[in-house]
């Protein structure tokens, strides 16, 4: 047997538990894992584009991820990552990157906090919605902070407030789009000692006017503006001169 490097990310993702069956176990978990992971960090994104850079690779890779036979194809890994635990990965990649790696990541660095949500491709069944996960993203780091699937019977908002429920938001800016720009999720923000930075849409027309409303410059006083728009408001009559019809000007 070969003896890895301490810090392996092998080491970490054989933490996360194997929730196939016994006899789904064709392949090594960690080794799954490690080459979905490496085709992500590669550009390739998507179970299709997983499979392809898999069997890019020369067969010595494939032996020092811990593949034994020839990789599998797409849809292995399609079925494998759909039932994965997020959270169980998300915690054995992050211990990856602080113990294994040895980056600190102090709560000096943890500022701004992106969260949105994504479907992922490739995931749509017939009668079913597609997988949609949330994340919380490190806008320093680029390190995803937690992730969780959104509940196909709810939406992102409800379950991006229970995701932030279960962090320590003080000191934090939360950045989102219009999906978040919920009264509970900004209250929870602001109670827990954040704050927020969230978009505005047309799907929120009353917010939408108020936001826009509260920028306006508001004209000051001229009694020489006033004179000219007197000026300009006249009857709505057409003038004729020289032959010409004209409208005044409102």
């Amino acid at each position: 047997m070969t003896t890895r490097p301490a810090g392996s990310l092998l080491n970490y993702l054989e933490q996360v538990p194997d929730p196939r069956g016994r006899h789904g176990q064709r392949h090594p978990f960690a080794a799954m894992l490690a080459a979905s992971i490496c085709a992500i960090l590669s550009g390739f994104h998507g179970y299709t584009a997983m499979a392809q850079w898999i069997h890019l690779q020369d067969v010595s890779l494939w032996h020092l991820l811990g593949f034994t036979r020839r990789p599998p194809g797409h849809d292995c890994f399609r079925d494998l990552l759909m039932v994965v635990d997020p959270d169980a990965l998300s915690e054995a990649l992050m211990l990856w990157i602080t113990e294994g790696l040895g980056f600190e990541i102090g709560d000096d660095e943890l500022q701004a906090i992106i969260i949105d949500g994504k479907v992922l491709r490739g995931t749509r069944e017939k009668h079913h919605r597609a997988y949609q996960a949330l994340a919380l993203l490190d806008l320093k780091t680029g390190f995803a902070l937690s992730e969780t699937p959104v509940d196909p019977a709810t939406n992102e908002a409800k379950t991006g407030l229970k995701l932030l429920k279960e962090m320590v938001l003080e000191g934090k800016i939360i950045v989102g789009d219009a999906a978040y720009c919920d009264p509970e999720i900004c209250r929870e923000i602001v109670d827990s000692g954040g704050d927020y930075l969230v978009i505005v849409k047309d799907n929120q027309p009353t917010l939408h006017h108020d936001a826009r409303a509260a920028f306006v410059v508001p004209e000051g006083f001229s009694s020489y503006a006033k004179k000219k728009r007197m000026q300009l408001v006249k009857s709505p009559r057409q003038k004729r001169k020289n032959g010409v019809v004209s409208k005044s000007v409102h």
